[in-house]
């Protein structure tokens, strides 16, 4: 997971703010196949199709600090100054791999900056075109890394299949591009017999977007003309997708829990999550830091129609927890949601 500065995460849900204005107005309120065919309409406005210029911008702006691009699957730091553009080692990669886009729209798939990313060149071509999913034994699978945290693994799903599982502190970055790949094109995420988008959710929720992220979501608006929902609002992803996903694309029923405001947010005291329940029923709030661990749960039994649950930004124990980024995870036995807060 990520590790960032207050100022930067609040800085960057300022910029984001800003820069989407009123862009979710449309679909802010949608849920399950309604909001996403909405979002495949509202994203769908990129016309860019220049593989060099797409990569020009990646390596001399979006992903270049003073100098140095960060490779996605092992965080291997390049120094590439300000003229470089993937010719050699770090090179570029599409998360959704070329082999697997379908016919239409092809050149603006190959320069959709959503899903490409800087990387060591042989770890590149070791992931191929293989699935992002889970390795079910790191012990057996060949191992990527260089002198960072980061590792990630090529090895055998636990179905028995070839997959490429990326380092923990990218795994959500790479599942939001995924999504967003087959929100923006349809393109299936099921590939040589593995559906990624169970592995995909879950990551999504184990690590949110970001202030980098955040910040890199508006520049690629800046240049595409279109942005990443799932960074924006990651918890569309559980509205859309829900915990666990059985079909590609998913149309799932509307769910027990819609999920309308989170408010206020970045939040001081306390912050107010306003959802609407289907029914009567029992829902478990459970809160965790980006690191993943459990900070709070507590239970509420809620009526059908319109309620509001309030967090104090306290953990079990009643002691305030330090600033930074929280989800709060709300489950029933039919639904389940997750929203993203920020304590300061």
């Amino acid at each position: 997971m990520k590790r960032i500065s207050l100022t930067l995460i609040i800085l960057a849900f300022a910029a984001a703010a800003f820069a989407q204005g009123n862009y979710y107005d449309a679909v802010i309120n949608l849920t399950g196949q309604q909001l996403y065919t909405a979002l495949h309409s509202l994203i769908s406005t990129n016309t860019y199709s220049s593989y060099t210029g797409a990569k020009e911008f990646l390596f001399q702006e979006l992903d270049n600090t003073n100098g140095y691009v960060t490779c996605i699957y092992t965080g291997q730091s390049y120094y590439v100054g300000y003229n470089y553009t993937g010719s050699n080692n770090p090179n570029t990669e599409h998360t959704y791999a070329q082999s697997w886009f379908s016919s239409s729209e092809s050149s603006r798939k190959k320069a959709d900056l959503h899903h490409l990313f800087p990387s060591n060149s042989v770890v590149n071509s070791s992931r191929s075109n293989y699935p992002i999913f889970t390795v079910a034994n790191h012990a057996s699978a060949n191992v990527y890394y260089n002198d960072t945290p980061w590792q990630s693994y090529r090895g055998q799903s636990a179905t028995g299949y070839t997959v490429f599982e990326p380092a923990d502190e990218s795994k959500g970055d790479i599942a939001r591009a995924l999504l967003y790949f087959n929100t923006r094109y349809y393109d299936t995420l099921t590939q040589q017999n593995v559906n990624m988008i169970p592995d995909l959710v879950a990551w999504n929720t184990m690590d949110p977007p970001d202030a980098t992220e955040i910040a890199r979501n508006s520049a690629i608006h800046g240049f595409l003309g279109n942005r990443n929902p799932f960074v924006d609002h990651p918890e569309f992803v559980n509205r859309i997708w829900g915990p666990v996903a059985s079909e590609d694309p998913a149309a799932p029923a509307m769910p027990l829990l819609v999920l309308d405001r989170v408010y206020p947010n970045p939040f001081r005291e306390s912050v107010k999550i306003s959802l609407s329940c289907k029914d009567p029923a029992t829902v478990t709030a459970t809160v965790y830091n980006t690191r993943g661990q459990k900070v709070r749960a507590w239970q509420e039994s809620l009526p059908r129609g319109s309620s509001e649950l309030q967090w104090d930004g306290r953990d079990g124990a009643g002691e305030a927890l330090t600033p930074g980024v929280y989800l709060i995870r709300l489950s029933s036995q039919e639904s389940s949601l997750t929203a993203r807060v920020l304590l300061y």
